[in-house]
């Protein structure tokens, strides 16, 4: 009790260096916390987080290189039919990779005459769109299975500005959706209604209903999905059906065909995409998976501020410790005369020493545990407005973590001050306290 006592008074005579101490040991754990926190969640999005992924893989077309290659520049001079592939192709692809599929959905696009609509002012002349050079009455429109489809289209991820999405199953035989511009053009609302007729067989039509109205989330260019992003009709499965525009011939090549197949994992895709290579895809198609790639861009600032941190934290530590190991320097330096006075009153060097450990252990226990309960409840704010999209969390393992690490700082801090009573020399405690 005469220790503590005097620890604790001790204390309060040298506030400043008390604060201090408390200070550091707070900023020390709190960023410590918020780092670890990062960290791990980092190592939980490439790991087990990522392994969870069922990635939906496509073959596309490189379009711009081919043009460039094989068109000499010019797209017009490039025949894209050949490029089209059937179901029996992506079939035979994916017996021979020898991969199973979890699931599989689709785009299917051709061309449709729409009744008394008409192109926007800067619409494409299609000459190297998917169609091809199109009348002023004929559009390409896309019919995909389901919502997932129409997510992973040629143009992309598109959001609803007006009325709601496509319906996919028999009763939403006659929905649509137009784009932004192309409903401006046309003065076209939610609600609005046109004649789709199909081009082969004109006695074939159907009122389309504007369900919605879209725009492309990304800057999207026919150079590089063979669409015109503004001119594109979308619908489902079953409007394509009734209009005779879906391919019934599993060899056909009528239409273009955007299959995306959904395999079991991430660690299937490289495997998959040798398997498919070496079953003869031409090196013309872009193998690729938007379920990898949107994961990636969007761990990309999380994955970039943990790899700042990993080698932050060690120097955030070392200063941290240094600055400790500094106060408990100050905190005994010219203290000679009031350890000689309480070695004559019979307190023995290891009592002196556990003093001076308290002086320094109450506050950096204090700071400790005030700087990991802040960080506990700060780390999901403070860790996005490090890097959006981290939200980084703590769990019970990490405050364990922290609290040994604590442990092993209050332990650390105890064996310096019994290291520095131990080197003290007899003669200088004595000195002291004949001069007392």
């Amino acid at each position: 009790m005469f220790v503590l006592k005097n620890a604790w008074s001790a204390m309060w005579r040298r506030w400043w260096r008390t604060l201090l101490i408390m200070i550091v040991a707070l900023a020390v754990s709190f960023g410590s916390m918020i780092g670890l926190s990062v960290i791990n969640a980092e190592t939980k999005a490439t790991g087990s987080e990522y392994d969870k992924l069922t990635p939906a893989v496509t073959f596309r077309p490189d379009r711009e290189t081919i043009t460039q290659v094989k068109g000499k520049g010019d797209a017009g001079k490039v025949d894209w039919t050949k490029y089209r592939l059937s179901w029996n192709q992506y079939s035979e692809y994916v017996q021979k990779s020898g991969i199973q599929l979890t699931n599989a959905y689709y785009g299917e696009t051709t061309t449709v005459k729409l009744d008394k609509v008409k192109k926007t002012a800067n619409a494409s002349d299609g000459t190297g769109s998917l169609t091809g050079k199109l009348a002023s009455d004929t559009f390409a429109i896309t019919g995909f299975s389901d919502e997932s489809a129409s997510q992973d289209g040629l143009n992309g991820k598109y959001t609803i500005v007006s009325g709601k999405n496509l319906g996919y199953d028999e009763n939403s035989v006659g929905q649509a959706l137009i784009s932004e511009s192309l409903a401006k053009a046309n003065n076209l609302k939610v609600g609005s209604t046109f004649t789709a007729t199909n081009p082969s067989k004109t006695s074939t039509k159907q009122n389309l209903k504007v369900t919605g109205i879209y725009r492309n989330t990304a800057a999207v260019t026919e150079a590089k999905t063979g669409l015109d992003p503004e001119n594109t009709i979308y619908t489902n499965y079953y409007t394509m059906t009734v209009l005779g525009l879906s391919t019934t011939d599993q060899a056909s090549t009528s239409t273009n065909l955007d299959v995306a197949m959904i395999l079991q994992s991430p660690s299937d895709y490289d495997t998959f995409v040798k398997a498919v290579r070496k079953a003869g895809l031409s090196s013309d198609y872009v193998i690729s998976s938007t379920t990898l790639s949107d994961y990636d861009a969007k761990i990309a600032p999380l994955k970039s501020l943990a790899a700042k941190l990993k080698p932050g934290l060690i120097v955030f530590a070392v200063v941290g410790a240094a600055l400790i190991v500094l106060l408990l320097a100050l905190g005994m330096r010219g203290r000679t005369e009031e350890i000689g006075f309480l070695t004559a009153v019979g307190i023995g060097r290891g009592g002196i020493a556990n003093q001076f450990a308290l002086e320094a252990q109450i506050p950096l226990l204090v700071g400790w545990a005030i700087g990991v309960a802040a960080a506990a409840f700060s780390v999901g704010p403070v860790s996005n407005w490090l890097a959006a999209g981290a939200n980084a969390s703590i769990d019970a393992g990490m405050i364990w973590r922290m609290v040994w690490i604590g442990v092993g700082v209050l332990v650390a801090t105890a064996v310096i001050c019994f290291v520095r009573m131990a080197a003290m020399k007899t003669t200088t405690i004595l000195g002291s306290r004949m001069e007392a």
